[in-house]
């Protein structure tokens, strides 16, 4: 009886940590074909994050708050590819070692193309 009960603690407990898994502090990487051809890595942190190209060229630098299934980011930097000042929201839903985000609310339109609609991989540091 005592190892069904603690094989049922260990099962919770694995099932607890699966959950408390996040994008956070993080790198992760995608192919953004047409207008980039490149790959685009996505550097999230509690305090900064940013996108670069292959190349390690910045492309967006900004901030981004994950708070359980929702992804919010809010766009600082003077790149090309930004949008300061507006903020996108969107869920997230991590499988492994990979996440896909779902539009909540965004008016960047250049943001919504490069994190919808795509696979994001976790990049080896």
């Amino acid at each position: 009886m005592q190892k069904i009960i603690m094989l049922g603690c260990l099962l919770l407990s694995s099932m607890c940590q699966l959950h408390a898994q996040s994008i956070n502090n993080n790198t992760w990487k995608t192919y953004i074909a047409d207008p980039i051809n490149d790959t685009a890595i996505f550097h999230i942190y509690s305090d900064s994050s940013f996108i670069t190209n292959g190349k390690g060229d910045f492309m967006v630098r900004n901030q981004c708050k994950v708070s359980g299934d929702t992804l919010t980011i809010l766009d600082y930097g003077t790149e090309q590819q930004s949008c300061p000042g507006a903020k996108g929201i969107y869920k997230i839903k991590l499988n492994g070692n990979s996440f896909t985000a779902t539009l909540i609310d965004d008016s960047c339109e250049g943001r919504v193309r490069a994190l919808t609609n795509r696979i994001w991989m976790r990049a080896k540091r």
